[in-house]
């Protein structure tokens, strides 16, 4: 199953306003255009969803690996999602599809892993996409 993520809203968390005048805070059109290139470079992040009100896990969150393509336009990304996994089975029996995904650069060769770009998608609709097979 292929799902298209729409209207995504980008979280860039930004150093303090009381940061030091010689560290350049982010602007918001910096912000975009670096969550543009995290989401082309990197084709992992972390899905997360709830699990639904029934059953011994009702409410709590999980959360796991997943692959994305940016194969739609901005900012829509493409999920392949299994009938498997828990975090499609949550998501599917949420009536608005909701789910929150984040994707960072790799901790290879940074200084602490706190200075990884990131960005995180809060309350993704997921809209599933006619099967493209046949």
């Amino acid at each position: 199953m292929l799902a298209k993520a729409t209207s995504l809203i980008a979280i860039a968390l930004a150093l303090p306003a009381i940061a030091s005048p010689h560290i350049h805070r982010e602007t918001l059109s910096e912000a975009a255009s670096n969550a543009k290139h995290l989401i082309h470079t990197i084709s992992t992040g972390t899905m997360a969803s709830v699990f639904p009100s029934e059953g011994d896990n009702a409410g709590r969150p999980f959360a796991m690996m997943e692959y994305h393509a940016p194969c739609h336009p901005d900012p829509s990304l493409t999920f392949v999602l299994m009938p498997i996994s828990l975090s499609t089975r949550n998501i599917l029996k949420n009536d608005n599809h909701y789910a929150t995904y984040t994707v960072q650069m790799p901790s290879e060769g940074v200084r602490s892993p706190m200075s990884r770009g990131r960005v995180a998608f809060i309350g993704v609709s997921l809209n599933r996409v006619s099967d493209l097979v046949g």
